[in-house]
């Protein structure tokens, strides 16, 4: 089929794989994690991505948009599939990042009052996406007769991600904002439950799965790469917890002592995700040599989570102020743009070849 497959704007847009803003996050992501680096050379590089990741986003979003209204049945299609359909609260988590990214640089394009106006309603309208489209997923999913063990993927990870990626923009912009503090903390506290619950639901399914049968065909080898992203986000996400808590009196929280516990858990959780790093480096290296590699679009999956290492490894580095945890930080951060730029070229290779539109199921 995908021989016989020829790239045009109609059946582009037909099967517009939903995994594609995994580029966008991989991209916005990127200034997030060199937000810990002190350097001249900084900032111009983030805007960079920034800028590219904007450019990305509004040039999938077009195809994605249109899909819906054109081609129903091949969206219909994969929300029936068991693996595709996590895929598309990808695009609303592209919308949290850009609030983060506002929040860090706040005058790198706007006036400061106006970046944390735009990062409130981006974050506003990504939270209510990631909510829709996970409602969406998992009817479609409890309803789904045809569901088995060997689907199961790191893939699944995506909709608990998106749901505590929320309280990282949502804790900071309660500090910020103090007229929407209350609502923000809610929204936060609620996605924090949600996404580590359902966290810890569907990894057990998914251990199951990688323990008692084979592992995924090849073309999903990096999306073991996710299992780096829910711990690595929760250590953030105590982190923005520590300021807001610090700065403000919400809830009663004695700052003295949640700050202990949070340092604490900080350490714990970024401790996993660096160790399954190194577990993800061992699998694919497996895949490399005896199971083959090739190029698919789910190479995405190697760049957010790292992504999110590299920000978690930061966070670690500020709370302890261990210096082995810098050199690991560092180590990380050259790993995120080596696999970053690998990807990007490979995907322009598809990209311009066409072979990358064809449908994958």
């Amino acid at each position: 089929m995908a021989e016989q497959f020829k790239a045009t704007p109609g059946t582009i847009t037909q099967h517009f794989n939903p995994a594609w803003f995994a580029a966008v996050m991989g991209t916005a992501v990127i200034p997030l994690a060199l937000s810990f680096i002190k350097g001249s050379w900084v900032q111009p590089l983030s805007m960079a991505f920034i800028i590219l990741s904007i450019i990305l986003f509004m040039s999938f979003l077009l195809p994605w948009s249109v899909r819906f209204f054109l081609y129903p049945a091949s969206v219909k299609k994969d929300l029936n599939h068991p693996i595709a359909a996590n895929f598309f609260p990808t695009m609303p988590i592209c919308l949290i990042l850009f609030s983060l990214n506002l929040m860090k640089f706040p005058t790198m394009f706007f006036s400061e009052g106006t970046s944390l106006t735009l990062a409130y309603y981006l974050w506003l309208c990504g939270s209510f996406g990631i909510y829709l489209m996970g409602f969406i997923i998992l009817t479609h999913i409890f309803k789904h007769q045809e569901i088995n063990i060997p689907h199961a993927n790191f893939g699944w990870y995506i909709p608990p991600v998106s749901k505590l990626i929320i309280p990282i923009a949502g804790f900071e912009l309660a500090e910020k904002l103090a007229d929407k503090a209350e609502f923000a903390i809610t929204i936060s506290m609620v996605s924090f439950g949600v996404g580590f619950f359902l966290f810890i639901f569907v990894g057990a399914a998914v251990y199951h799965r990688y323990i008692y049968h084979e592992l995924p065909m090849n073309r999903f080898a990096a999306t073991f790469f996710i299992g780096i992203a829910p711990t690595a986000i929760i250590s953030v996400i105590l982190f923005k917890m520590i300021h807001l808590f610090q700065h403000q009196n919400y809830l009663g929280i004695d700052s003295v002592a949640f700050i202990t516990f949070a340092k604490i858990g900080i350490l714990m959780t970024w401790g996993f995700a660096a160790w399954w790093f190194i577990m993800a480096l061992i699998i694919t290296i497996y895949y490399l040599k005896t199971l083959e590699l090739p190029y698919a679009l789910s190479w995405w999956a190697f760049t957010f989570p790292s992504g999110a290492l590299c920000v978690s490894s930061g966070v670690a580095w500020k709370v302890s102020n261990f210096g082995m945890i810098q050199s690991f930080y560092y180590l990380t951060v050259a790993f995120l743009l080596l696999v970053w730029t690998l990807v990007l070229l490979r995907t322009a290779k598809g990209v311009l070849s066409g072979k990358i539109f064809a449908p994958t199921h």
